[in-house]
């Protein structure tokens, strides 16, 4: 039992199909130790799964960096991102990740939760961190949002690379009911969806977050359906899905390899 690795949109990056969000290993209510969450992501990894989310505000580049000493750096896809609102301080959010992480390259730099009132600033600051691409210190850039105007915009978006947003299973009506955790900025899921598929019509890496909504009891409730339906979309490359522990890994990376099976044999 092991996810597959699939293409990052036009980017030359090969990422694990499931990905692991590390947002909860930040959270100090868990008590989540650098050592505790190195050996969950070891274990990720022997699964295959070896796409690693983080952010330099989540507080887990530590756990990541616990595991990178431990593995070659190669067979491990580190996505991480920034809220830096300016070149300058994207080149020293960066500085400071790449020395948390224990890292010379990131492979994914993100900026961090961009709304549709940024785009023309976002849109500079990603022209500024191309430099980084090009010293080799980032290998694809791009933007994480919860707008379909966002992602529609930044489809065209020669600078981005990759796009990271809100893709889950659920209708207008159960997007209303749960608003706080799928919090979807504007339009609806199916316009999200389509949306996605022009991201992926001009080559951009495409990652699909909230896949469980932040614990919305619509998805959580049968985890696997919801996890099923966003890796049956072909305009999504690859998900990421926040998890704490050993547990949550074993039950998210069965429920992709029984989906991975059955369309195999169909």
């Amino acid at each position: 039992m092991r996810i597959p690795a699939v293409r990052l949109g036009a980017t030359g990056i090969k990422v694990s199909k499931l990905g692991f969000g590390t947002y909860d290993f930040g959270v100090p209510s868990l008590k989540i130790s650098p050592y505790q969450g190195g050996k969950i992501l070891r274990r990720a990894h022997e699964l295959g799964v070896t796409l690693w989310d983080t952010s330099d505000d989540y507080g887990s580049h530590p756990h990541i960096a616990s595991v990178l000493k431990q593995i070659p750096r190669a067979e491990a896809v580190v996505c991480t991102k920034t809220g830096a609102e300016s070149g300058r301080e994207a080149a020293a959010s960066l500085a400071r990740s790449l020395e948390e992480l224990g890292t010379d390259y990131v492979d994914i730099l993100l900026l961090h939760a961009v709304d549709a009132g940024w785009l023309r600033g976002c849109r500079k600051v990603l022209r500024d961190l191309g430099k980084t691409k090009r010293a080799g210190t980032v290998r694809a850039i791009g933007l994480s949002t919860h707008s379909v105007t966002v992602v529609r915009e930044a489809a065209r978006f020669e600078e981005v690379d990759v796009i990271m947003t809100i893709c889950c299973n659920v209708d207008q009506a159960t997007l209303r009911r749960y608003r706080k955790l799928i919090p979807l900025e504007d339009g609806s899921m199916e316009e999200m969806r389509a949306a996605l598929e022009l991201v992926h019509h001009h080559g951009k890496g495409t990652i699909a977050m909230k896949v469980l909504g932040n614990g919305a009891p619509a998805l959580v409730e049968d985890f696997a359906s919801s996890i099923r339906w966003v890796a049956a979309l072909e305009a999504v490359d690859a998900m990421v899905v926040g998890m704490k522990n050993a547990g949550q890994l074993m039950k998210n990376v069965r429920a992709l390899a029984t989906y991975r099976q059955t369309r195999q044999g169909s």
